[in-house]
């Protein structure tokens, strides 16, 4: 049974459409099980027409910032209501022997999204809604997972630099005397991080785990369930290690943590995450994780951040070769990141299992073409923090990975350094201008492919466009 809401009209004379409602993935989901079967869903509705943030000085202050999610999120809550009434109906006429069809909010109602039980007619019925805007399946998501650790010691180059190898690359240590990316909040949504760890002393300052169905669970200790999310996080804002050599972009920005792949991860999990992100005053989001499809809908989200809340969305690209990509990295809103790695002579080129695509949701035209990634950064034997590791040659708390996963945090890094320098940009012109300012082997008439997107991120340049 087909519940695709399309708008032919608009496609037979070439100008870009509208994307349907519900995603086209649910297909399947609604054909297994079945006219009188249910699923579970995400529902993203439209809040009430607010000024959009386009100077991030207006909210430079975190009470400022905090208040205004305060009050979004009770503009919110009229909205949401006349939705579930009318959905509570829908589902007492549901023809399913299954019960009532449920529905709850996610987080404090800070994001216009919400978790609802679909069968085909209810979905069907929540289409026509004219505040629906997107109906997403509420699919597993899962890391993007590196490509090999190696838990070898730190390389005598970077112990003489000083710093790993693409901080150096990126040129990072040069920009610490303008900023190291203070009063800038990050959060990391992964598998949780270790947060006593040396080389994040002072810099983690929220934590918490979401679990299968949604619920935030506090902890008076961070933990990391698995090595991942801990390295990512010393990417981002990492200190020292002992030998002295520096791994982190922007070593004075806030962690904010939510361990989101504990367990069974869902859609459902990750935007429980962003609500709670968004809640810490979050001016950056890094997602090394992911679904392996194009998800256009999910696009719907980043523009709350973006737009709303004047939140830089970061994600990876995918390890899964050309040709591939995964979601949320290839929403259109998301600054997607690709991996390069360091080769002989000096140079630098994309990772072979750096993703990449060209991607277009059905009907639409050439004007809706999606290009990722936007940028590439460092992803190949990136070394950074672990939690400690009891291996046959002794305790490690460093270790080298690789993957799109390694690039993100470089990117997200990056943001936080532009953003400290320039606290009144808005969002869109930190995106802009790390994409505009990127270096592409292939010249600017290059610009962009699914290979290097828009080039390899120069933080300085763009430093200098803002």
């Amino acid at each position: 049974m087909s519940v695709q809401n399309h708008d032919p009209g608009m496609a037979e004379t070439g100008t870009p459409i509208t994307p349907p409602k519900i995603s086209l993935a649910f297909e399947q989901h609604l054909a297994k099980v079945g006219p009188s079967g249910k699923c579970d869903a995400m529902v993203v509705y439209r809040a009430p027409t607010r000024q959009p943030v386009q100077v991030r000085g207006r909210l430079r202050t975190l009470k400022a910032r905090l208040d205004r999610i305060k009050r979004d999120a009770v503009g919110h809550v009229p909205v949401q209501s006349r939705l579930f009434q009318g959905y509570e109906k829908v589902s007492a006429k549901a023809s399913t022997p299954l019960g009532k069809l449920a529905f709850s909010t996610i987080g404090e109602d800070t994001l216009p999204v919400a978790w609802v039980e679909v069968t085909p007619d209810s979905a069907r019925q929540l289409t026509n809604d004219p505040d629906v805007v997107a109906i997403l399946p509420n699919l597993e998501i899962g890391l993007i997972r590196p490509r090999k650790v190696d838990y070898v010691g730190l390389g005598k180059q970077e112990n003489k630099d000083g710093c790993t190898w693409g901080l150096k690359e990126l040129d990072v240590p040069g920009l610490w005397s303008k900023t190291k990316g203070e009063h800038i909040n990050v959060a990391v949504l992964d598998t949780g991080v270790y947060g006593n760890h040396i080389a994040l002393a002072e810099r983690l300052k929220g934590f918490i785990v979401v679990d299968s169905l949604g619920n935030r669970i506090r902890t008076e200790t961070s933990f990391d369930s698995g090595e991942h999310g801990t390295h990512v996080c010393g990417t981002i804002a990492g200190g020292r290690t002992d030998e002295g050599v520096s791994i982190g972009v922007a070593p004075s920005a806030n962690l904010f943590v939510a361990g989101v792949l504990i367990g069974n991860a869902t859609l459902r999990t990750l935007l429980e995450g962003i609500s709670w992100a968004v809640e810490q005053g979050a001016d950056i989001i890094s997602m090394s994780l992911g679904f392996p499809y194009y998800e256009p809908l999910f696009d719907e989200v980043f523009k709350i951040l973006t737009d709303q809340y004047g939140i830089l969305p970061v994600a990876a690209i995918g390890n899964e070769n050309y040709g591939n990509s995964s979601s949320p990295g290839n929403a259109r809103g998301a600054l997607s990141i690709g991996a390069v790695e360091k080769l002989p002579g000096g140079k630098v080129d994309v990772a072979f299992f750096s993703s990449g695509a060209s991607l277009v949701f059905p009907g639409a035209g050439p004007s809706d073409i999606v290009t990722k990634p936007d940028v590439v950064a460092p992803g190949v034997q990136v070394y950074s923090c672990i939690p400690p590791s009891k291996k046959p040659d002794g305790t490690h708390e460093y270790a080298y990975m690789d993957g799109t996963s390694m690039a993100t945090p470089h990117a997200a890094g990056v943001a936080a350094l532009l953003m400290a320098a320039k606290p009144t940009a808005p969002v869109s012109a930190i995106m802009e201008a790390m994409k505009d300012t990127a270096k592409h082997p292939g010249g600017a008439a290059r610009r962009p492919d699914n290979r290097w997107g828009w080039g390899m991120l120069r933080p300085w340049e763009a430093l200098k466009a803002l």
